[in-house]
């Protein structure tokens, strides 16, 4: 049972990939049903499934990051923006050679999360995530002042804002799953399913 699950949820992350590149919404929001499921099965997540399982948890908050309605953590206060950046954290953990990448991703979500408050008309609420975002002083400082800056101005349509733009996350976001897949692309259940 136990294999049987992880080669359903390599699966279902696969099918969760192409849909999100695709941007197929009913889709993907029927393959994130099952995802969650085979995830919220595990009760311990192997090693060799840890980045298969943080993608899935990525994508499912990237696609309703504009939702600030919307809950993934116990914390009220916490964005799905800011509950995907954990799971972005956690990926990078588990890889090394894409440095490049990630920086440019993981920026373009901090700058997102601040950019979805400020949309929303969330500017106290923006400045408080910039606070959570950068807790240590010296971390990404140039970036920090710049979106403190952007904050105090109240226009969520500075330029800064719009070259760091969602559909610019998504893209990214887009160019990590083409990596992903090839990686991955001995899915034991595409392997057999193409033999029939």
């Amino acid at each position: 049972e136990a294999l049987a699950a992880e080669w359903m949820l390599e699966f279902a992350c696969s099918c969760l990939c192409r849909h999100f590149a695709e941007q197929s919404g009913a889709e993907f929001w029927r393959w994130r049903d099952v995802a969650q499921a085979l995830i919220n099965g595990v009760s311990q997540i192997p090693p060799h499934q840890k980045k298969t399982v943080y993608l899935c948890q990525l994508l499912i908050r990237i696609a309703q990051g504009k939702n600030l309605g919307l809950q993934f953590e116990n914390d009220q206060k916490i964005s799905p923006l800011e509950s995907a950046l954990s799971f972005w954290t956690l990926l990078e953990r588990e890889e090394i050679k894409l440095e490049k990448l990630h920086e440019e991703i993981r920026r373009l979500i901090q700058i997102q999360i601040v950019a979805v408050h400020m949309e929303n008309r969330y500017f106290k609420e923006a400045a408080e995530v910039l606070e959570r975002l950068f807790t240590d002083s010296e971390s990404d400082k140039p970036l920090r002042v710049k979106l403190a800056t952007v904050i105090k101005t109240k226009d969520p349509y500075v330029p800064l804002l719009q070259s760091f733009s969602y559909s610019l996350l998504i893209s990214k976001i887009k160019s990590y799953i083409e990596l992903f897949m090839k990686e991955n692309e001995t899915n034991f259940l595409i392997q057999v399913c193409r033999k029939y």
